[in-house]
């Protein structure tokens, strides 16, 4: 068994802000790590590496670190779909619409265009690392909270490790 970790965040900026009080407070932003400094997601520039520092320096308060057991196999899944989006990223966009469409449940799939959480949820549920009850693109941060507070397969949980 190996070990990854979901991050949400909260941030402050306006669409942060707009998904925080429309989606029921808690996180607005989602990232997965392998176990190491470095965690994947998308922000506005498509796909994105980032570290417990940068979340620092952008003024991150209130996070939530999520350590799950995964299969071997699900491991290796996983770190082979992140090395296919790190050596296309230039392919991949960030989707508002997509956001957009998730607020409203309406499942919104646009090709090699990805919201945080969207991405996070695919990749989850894709390598069979854990297994999601809804489409990959109807996930928002604190829907996978939920999901993953009441996981057998959660390990460890931090508050506030930003």
């Amino acid at each position: 068994m190996k070990e990854i970790t979901v991050l949400l965040t909260r941030y402050s900026d306006r669409i942060s802000s707009f998904v925080y009080h429309v989606a029921g407070h808690g996180y607005t932003h989602a990232s997965l790590g392998l176990g190491g400094e470095v965690y994947y997601s998308f922000n506005y520039r498509g796909f994105c590496e980032e570290t417990l520092e940068k979340h620092r320096r952008r003024g991150v308060e209130q996070s939530l670190s999520c350590v799950l057991a995964v299969s071997d196999q699900a491991y290796q899944d996983i770190q082979a779909r992140i090395e296919t989006f790190q050596q296309r990223r230039a392919e991949y966009r960030y989707t508002r619409l997509g956001v957009v469409c998730c607020l409203l449940r309406i499942p919104f799939l646009w090709r090699r265009h990805y919201f945080c959480s969207q991405f996070v949820a695919e990749v989850l549920k894709q390598s069979a690392a854990f297994p999601l009850a809804r489409r990959a693109q109807l996930y928002l941060p604190n829907h996978l909270c939920r999901e993953l507070l009441s996981s057998s397969q959660l390990v460890r949980l931090q508050r506030n490790p930003v």
